[in-house]
């Protein structure tokens, strides 16, 4: 017999309705959408997405999916696979606090390659999206429970991409619950704190938990048996009891840098000090970065690729010292500029432990600036924007998509695209959105200027 938790989460993934959510909730996944269509269509420039698209294209045959800011179109796995590396390569993709990842990046593509090949409209993608929001979110912090030790969001992401996909793909109870069990098999249970310390094209192991996901709703349709998710653990009673009627969508983050989030309080903190004083990087003798462990643990040489860049904790906020952004572009081609290496060599980290107390639900910190001539400038404690209870403004969540997209595909097509997407439940046709991303070549307008 299904347990009463993996009973509430079919009921939900089945009735799953935008339409039914209270009006902030619809708001919060519209935006959502939007982020995640910027930040992909960002990803592009990224080398490792032209890797993952040239292996693809050897690997999987044609199909009616498409692969952002390409000709060409392949199977629902591999433009998932493809699409999910690119919607993760600049790290700049929301997160929930909670399950320490990423779920907008990981259920996306699936869904999306999902109504693109079942021929769904805009109301049911944006139904199916709910639908993998909820069901990662709460499989995210559930995984982090049952499995205290820090996994990637591969691992718990390619449940809620399976629950989006199997919903347009209309599977039955039956088949939904086993392909919630054969994504969960099948994820990416990986040790994230390896490629925090030594970070790589692996990232956080969403391209693969993404495919992984649509790969498991489309073998439980042709009847592949899974095993009972992490859903029929009486554990998950407490965070299914409130399917339907708290909605995890309003809790997503925000990114408004090209880095791990671990390294944006520090920026923030940095932010404070320069609204009372003018700090010139020649100016600055040393800077401490007091934060919490994890944090600490990012890497802090000079970055050798966007890897590196983006799972660092100089970095970044040497860059916004120098350029006042951390953006695509100083991730990708700002890598060795003097300026930034140089405020580097000059920072240094340490654990607090009233910071450390506080992770995972708060990510932390402050900075001590020691100007030449022995002055010292001392932030206040401060938590990455974009959090829920610290929140982008609507305007500035607009400015970000346009930010991303405008130097990629141009400011009319990002214009064309952000409108339609304002209004995706009146579109007939998920294609019509998918149409504005084929390109022809990729010409001067598909480079960061």
């Amino acid at each position: 017999m299904t347990p009463n938790p993996m009973r509430k989460v079919l009921s939900f993934i089945q009735e799953a309705d935008v339409e039914k959510c209270d009006p902030q909730t619809r708001e919060r996944l519209t935006e959502a959408v939007a982020d995640v269509f910027a930040c992909t269509i960002a990803g592009t420039q990224a080398p490792v997405a032209s890797i993952v698209e040239k292996f693809a294209a050897r690997e999987f045959r044609e199909g009616p999916c498409t692969v952002f800011l390409s000709p060409r179109k392949t199977t629902p796995t591999g433009s998932t696979l493809i699409n999910a590396t690119m919607a993760n390569a600049l790290d700049m993709d929301d997160g929930h606090r909670l399950t320490k990842g990423h779920p907008g990046a990981v259920v996306f593509p699936a869904v999306l390659a999902a109504a693109e090949s079942e021929g769904a409209s805009g109301k049911e993608f944006m139904d199916a999206m709910l639908a993998g929001y909820e069901v990662a979110i709460r499989a995210g912090i559930l995984a982090h429970r049952l499995r205290p030790e820090y996994h990637c969001t591969g691992s718990w992401g390619a449940i809620g991409a399976a629950a989006g996909a199997g919903k347009l793909l209309k599977l039955s109870d039956d088949k939904m619950e086993h392909a919630l069990g054969i994504a969960e098999y099948h994820s990416t249970y990986s040790p994230m704190m390896r490629c925090i310390e030594v970070p790589a094209m692996l990232k956080d192991g969403i391209s693969w938990g993404s495919m992984v996901g649509i790969s498991s709703a489309y073998l439980a349709a042709e009847g592949f048996t899974g095993i009972p998710s992490l859903f029929a653990f009486q554990e998950a009673e407490e965070l299914t009891a409130d399917l339907g009627q708290r909605y995890r969508v309003n809790e997503l983050y925000y990114k408004p840098y090209a880095c791990c989030r671990w390294a944006q309080p520090a920026i923030e903190a940095m932010k404070e000090i320069e609204r009372s004083r003018r700090v010139k990087p020649e100016k600055i003798e040393s800077i401490t970065i007091y934060t919490f462990e994890e944090s600490s643990q990012l890497m802090k040489r000079y970055p050798e690729n966007t890897e590196e860049a983006q799972y660092n904790l100089f970095f970044p906020l040497a860059c916004h010292l120098t350029f006042g952004e951390v953006g695509p572009k100083e991730v990708l081609f700002e890598l060795n500029h003097p300026t930034v290496r140089s405020l580097m060599d000059r920072m240094d980290v340490r654990v607090d432990p009233e910071i450390d107390a506080q992770f995972p639900e708060k990510a932390l910190s402050r900075l001590e600036v020691r100007l030449v001539g022995g002055e010292v400038l001392r932030s206040g404690t401060h938590q990455a924007r974009g959090d829920f209870d610290y929140p982008l403004s609507p305007e500035e969540k607009k400015t970000k998509f346009f930010r991303l997209t405008e130097p990629v595909i141009g400011e009319a097509r990002s214009r064309q695209l952000y409108d339609l997407l304002q209004h995706i439940t009146e579109v007939k046709a998920i294609r019509d959105v998918t149409a504005l991303l084929q390109t022809q070549s990729q010409g001067s307008e598909q480079s960061i200027q």
